[in-house]
């Protein structure tokens, strides 16, 4: 979905409007881009915080970033069909990898892939780049509330 094609929800959107994270947690800054299947988010790294240890960010950072991107992605689907928003959690994660350092205060790409879903859990492939540069990889379980029916 393009930005002008839902003038109600359009994007990008705020990251609190879809998530329940805040500061320190809420990594992400707004969803930029959607469709069933793909979700780009935007993101900057912070200049200290929980993450941030001895000028490095740590892996996990990364790691989250990919996850509240997926979040993001189900809560726009969730907006987009008029419903509330639910509850979900990472699960797993697989063939992870950091291929750069980051600076801090650099403006991150972060794109997400759903792979597959089987009930509650979905499968994600995550990226993120900054400043064209792929940073690191890695694919994501994450568990999401059913709808109720």
């Amino acid at each position: 979905m393009k930005e002008s094609e839902n003038k109600y929800f359009a994007l990008p959107i705020s990251a609190e409007q879809l998530l329940p994270h805040r500061a320190p947690m809420l990594l992400v800054d707004c969803l930029t881009e959607y469709s069933a299947n793909t979700a780009i988010a935007r993101a900057h790294l912070p200049t200290d915080g929980i993450f941030y240890n001895n000028g490095e960010f740590l892996p996990e950072f990364f790691i989250e970033l990919i996850a509240q991107t997926a979040a993001l992605q189900n809560g726009y689907t969730t907006l987009l069909a008029g419903e509330k928003l639910r509850s979900g959690m990472l699960v797993g994660l697989e063939n992870f990898s950091l291929l750069h350092s980051a600076r801090a205060s650099n403006h991150l790409r972060i794109k997400v892939e759903r792979t597959f879903t089987f009930g509650a859990i979905t499968f994600v492939k995550g990226q993120i780049f900054s400043e064209g540069k792929l940073l690191a990889e890695g694919n994501l379980k994450v568990w999401e509330e059913l709808r109720e029916t």
